[in-house]
């Protein structure tokens, strides 16, 4: 028995909805909402999980369909990744057109067939956090020798590389000094801190500030112990086999986001100020500090 369209979409709605009612505040399976209908083109985008997979669709979705306005037959597809080893699977396989990887991954994803277009704004808010409970009352990296340490993922480079690196140069190798415990996610990583299970806890700005409004009693027991200097922020890279025009026009569409009072406003969840057009160039700083840090800290990694 063939059913109606209307009857699809009503089955559609109501999956979505069990799938959507059982994501928790750490998102243990991918979401992958659909959007596309009738003859349209899809383009299906990822995104690292700096955010779990509830969040990064609530934050994202909108910022896609702002998109599609410039994209006459083209729909943009959400595939969250249930954590950073889920999608980098992914993006180094090809599976996303389009993608929104950390300054690690956007460099790796030059070897599966990608290219850097543009980039987060601004440099500035690109940086790795330690934060601790203030009952810790940490403040040397020598106390944290021998300690828990909690970070969401090797390869993140803002909330574990960089202060992996801050803290080496403080005198503490932490892959032999102290006891790395990585967690898969940005926001766990905060609560392993919180709930006392790790001494302290790496992070960056964008997630370290929004589980700070989302948890302000908790917030209150926590500080910010060091913060690293900046590095080049996140990238967004498209498949080689993208059709350049339409590849064009979403780097057009994307830059253009914060031009704009409704752009800016689909913006403000994803924590991001906008982004602007970048290349390989771009992310030479980068490249620069992962060449250090595989020579120093890499083994560890």
């Amino acid at each position: 028995m063939r059913w109606t369209k209307a009857l699809q979409t009503v089955c559609c709605v109501i999956i979505a909805a069990v799938v959507f009612s059982g994501c928790g505040e750490e998102e243990t399976s991918a979401y992958t909402p659909t959007f596309v209908e009738g003859n349209e083109s899809e383009l299906i985008v990822g995104i690292h999980p700096y955010l779990n997979a509830q969040k990064t669709y609530l934050a994202f979705g909108p910022v896609l369909r702002h998109l599609e306005k410039d994209l006459e037959g083209v729909r943009l597809v959400l595939e969250t990744s249930s954590d950073y080893a889920d999608y980098e699977r992914k993006l180094f396989a090809g599976r996303f057109d389009l993608s929104l990887p950390n300054p690690y991954q956007t460099l790796k994803s030059r070897e599966t067939g990608y290219r850097i277009v543009a980039k987060v704004k601004s440099d500035a808010d690109f940086r790795g956090l330690i934060v601790a409970r203030k009952d810790r009352h940490i403040r040397s990296a020598s106390q944290l020798r021998g300690q828990l340490i909690s970070f969401p993922a090797p390869t993140a480079l803002a909330a574990t590389m960089m202060p992996k690196w801050y803290l080496y140069e403080k005198g503490l190798n932490v892959d032999k000094e102290a006891l790395p415990r990585y967690v898969g996610s940005q926001y766990s990583s905060i609560m392993n801190a919180y709930s006392g299970d790790t001494a302290a806890a790496a992070t960056w700005p964008s997630p370290w500030q929004t589980w700070q409004k989302e948890n302000p009693v908790k917030a209150r027991e926590m500080e910010v112990v060091w913060s690293t200097p900046g590095l080049v922020n996140n990238g967004f890279v498209i498949r080689n086999g993208v059709d350049p025009k339409i590849a064009e026009r979403i780097v057009d569409a994307l830059c253009a986001l914060d031009a704009t009072e409704e752009g800016k406003a689909v913006l403000i969840p994803t924590g991001f100020a906008g982004f602007e057009r970048a290349d390989e160039q771009t992310y030479k700083p980068v490249e620069l500090f992962l060449q250090r840090y595989d020579r120093v800290l890499g083994a560890g990694r």
